[in-house]
């Protein structure tokens, strides 16, 4: 491996620790944020916070995107970021941040189902066998409680 290579991989492992930081820590400071604010505010505090912090980034390209493309751009941002940002901080007011954080990873799971039965979807070897060990892991956290002890308490969640 050349040394460009080297930096390369390791800035590549560094982003996917980043994200997964973020991403894993959005459940907690969701659960943290409702210790203040209703669900509605968190929701909304987390739209603008992520329209604050993206808009610099989108302004140049706004203009690119062709006018038939708004409407599937804001189905898509309504469905996909919208929805969730609301929806999570209602779920968190009943349920740990942790058992929202691992419902979430399931995602993956539902896109490959849907993928299957709306679109018709071949599924190939490893796109099952990643989907497969996410499942087996998220039931592995769900099962597992505080203690290290097997603890079905979430099985609803399953």
């Amino acid at each position: 491996m050349t040394n460009e290579n080297i930096n390369t991989l390791t800035f590549s492992w560094l982003i996917l620790f980043l994200l997964a930081f973020i991403w894993g820590s959005s459940f907690i400071l969701i659960k943290k944020g409702l210790q203040v604010y209703s669900s509605t505010e968190v929701g909304i505090l987390r739209i603008v916070m992520s329209f604050l912090f993206l808009m610099p980034f989108a302004v140049k390209r706004l203009s690119n995107i062709k006018p038939r493309i708004w409407l599937v751009l804001l189905l898509a941002g309504v469905l996909g970021n919208g929805a969730p940002a609301f929806l999570f901080a209602k779920a968190q007011t009943v349920i740990d941040s942790s058992v929202a954080g691992i419902l979430n990873s399931l995602t993956p799971l539902f896109t490959v189902m849907v993928g299957i039965v709306a679109f018709k979807l071949k599924l190939r070897w490893f796109n099952f066998a990643g989907v497969t060990i996410g499942l087996i892991g998220a039931v592995g956290l769900l099962a597992v409680s505080g203690s290290g002890c097997l603890s079905f308490k979430f099985s609803y969640a399953i």
